[in-house]
């Protein structure tokens, strides 16, 4: 995965609960076709000025960490070489390098969108900001994006989710953070979705939430509710729907995590060994 650089404005995630639905807009999204280093994605899409806007989750395909700074209302995305703000309602764009103090901004002939609790950010320029090349297939029409050597790494996805992975989406959070804060929540849902969005993970949420590894014949559970079942007999609260709705619009409290644990019940050294990312709760959430 890629490791993340942190500004400020990143920090200020931490305390994110969700996507604000004030200044919503009336368009209703279409859908479009794009391809990722020859991979074919389906995502929802706006067109303003006759340009493609995608909701930023877009994005976590991309292996970009993807949230909302209440702060500064902006859809922020961040790579290990720069972080984007894309700020509701305007026509610009903050961004900052890495290892650079100075913020600078674009100004820009769309304008960022809040739609059903998604920010729509323009396709062509964010694929470039973030280092990939972006040209337009007139045979597919289609947009075609490439990696290229700016290394990141894609794990393309629709970001349409089924009924059936929303639902043990729903299922594995409310059995494994039921007891927790609403962003405790959001944080379980969004480590999920990163180790969707990770080439080290496989590429569905149900065969995520239902990986076992079989080592020397031992069966190894990602997630002790599966093992336990209780994934079956749980019923999702209200709080814990609206909380993996937040991260599947970018919201996470996790910064990036992978992993998550309750230091007074696991005793995993490799769990423990990994990179910490926020405490919430009675979870340790780390990369």
């Amino acid at each position: 995965m890629l490791k993340r650089w942190l500004s400020p404005l990143a920090l200020v995630l931490v305390v994110l609960l969700t996507w604000p639905p004030q200044g919503a807009s009336a368009q209703t999204p279409g859908s479009t076709t794009v391809y990722v280093d020859g991979q074919r994605v389906t995502t929802s899409a706006i067109m303003q000025n006759g340009l493609q806007l995608v909701p930023a989750a877009f994005f976590r395909g991309l292996n970009a960490s993807v949230g909302w700074s209440e702060r500064y209302r902006s859809a922020v995305i961040t790579t290990a070489s720069i972080q984007i703000g894309f700020a509701a309602g305007e026509r610009y764009a903050d961004y900052q390098r890495a290892g650079e103090a100075a913020w600078l901004r674009d100004s820009l002939d769309t304008r960022t969108t809040l739609i059903g609790g998604s920010a729509y950010v323009p396709l062509a320029y964010t694929a470039k900001k973030i280092g990939l090349s972006v040209h337009y297939d007139e045979r597919t029409r289609s947009a075609v994006l490439s990696t290229g050597d700016s290394g990141l790494v894609v794990k393309a996805q629709s970001t349409q989710t089924s009924a059936e992975e929303l639902n043990w989406l729903y299922k594995i959070t409310e059995a494994e953070a039921g007891g927790e804060s609403y962003a405790g929540k959001v944080a379980v849902a969004a480590s999920i979705l990163n180790r969707v969005a990770s080439p080290d993970w496989p590429d569905t949420i149900t065969d995520t939430i239902f990986q076992v590894e079989y080592i020397n014949g031992t069966a190894y559970y990602q997630y002790s509710p599966v093992l336990d079942k209780r994934i079956y007999s749980v019923t999702p609260s209200q709080e814990t729907r609206s909380a993996v709705q937040a991260a599947l619009n970018g919201s996470d409290p996790g910064l990036g995590a992978v992993v998550f644990y309750n230091p007074d019940k696991t005793d995993n050294a490799w769990v423990r060994s990994r990179p910490v990312t926020a405490r919430i709760g009675n979870h340790v959430f780390a990369k």
